[in-house]
């Protein structure tokens, strides 16, 4: 092979790796489950939701009236900690924030493809529970993705074969497992 296209092949594999990488960066994490990165500021599910047992409904309001359950605005933080712990170095960071009327940029955690849509109001309004596909948020100092979110892990609930017992018994007590769909599965319910 001549050094003229031994160079060629080499910066082609460099492009081709180049725009491997590119991509692996921007796609989103779906199925990455396990995922768990590090934040701005270190905030404790196990601390809030577990310890304090304070309502997911309280900082996440969009979860019950929205598609999106959005994260909590600053506003939200502070009509607690502008009493509780306003010393710490973590709530200054959000005090300072705050009165600056800056965002903190929190990284996405449970992310879907563009093509696919997940409406929390739906599922909430028939009972599923936070813990369904963000595991046991109650128990987590630092969140991670519990779940897969695949296309498949979404349509075996839908489709009846992995639909927590808890919804069996309470929402769809007619709906014996993976006999009957519980939930629409076809392709418009979630891609639009």
């Amino acid at each position: 092979m001549n050094s003229g296209l031994r160079k060629f092949a080499l910066f082609g594999v460099i492009v081709v790796a180049g725009l491997l990488l590119a991509a692996w960066q921007v796609l989103p994490r779906t199925s990455n489950q396990g995922y768990q990165p590090e934040q701005p500021i270190p905030f404790s599910h196990k601390l809030h939701a577990g310890t304090f047992k304070i309502d997911c409904r309280y900082c996440h309001t969009g979860a019950y009236k929205s598609a999106n359950a959005g994260v909590p605005s600053l506003s939200t933080c502070m009509n607690c900690h502008s009493v509780l712990y306003p010393e710490s170095p973590w709530i200054q960071k959000i005090k300072k924030a705050y009165a600056d009327g800056t965002a903190i940029e929190w990284v996405r955690i449970h992310e879907l493809p563009d093509h696919a849509h997940f409406n929390h109001k739906r599922h909430m309004a028939k009972g599923v529970q936070c813990e369904t596909c963000h595991g046991n948020i109650k128990e987590m100092d630092r969140v991670y993705q519990a779940q897969p979110l695949t296309m498949g892990w979404c349509l075996n609930c839908h489709r009846g074969f992995e639909t927590p017992k808890y919804l069996r018994k309470n929402v769809y007590p007619d709906h014996p497992d993976g006999v009957e769909p519980v939930a629409p599965f076809n392709c418009n319910t979630c891609h639009y």
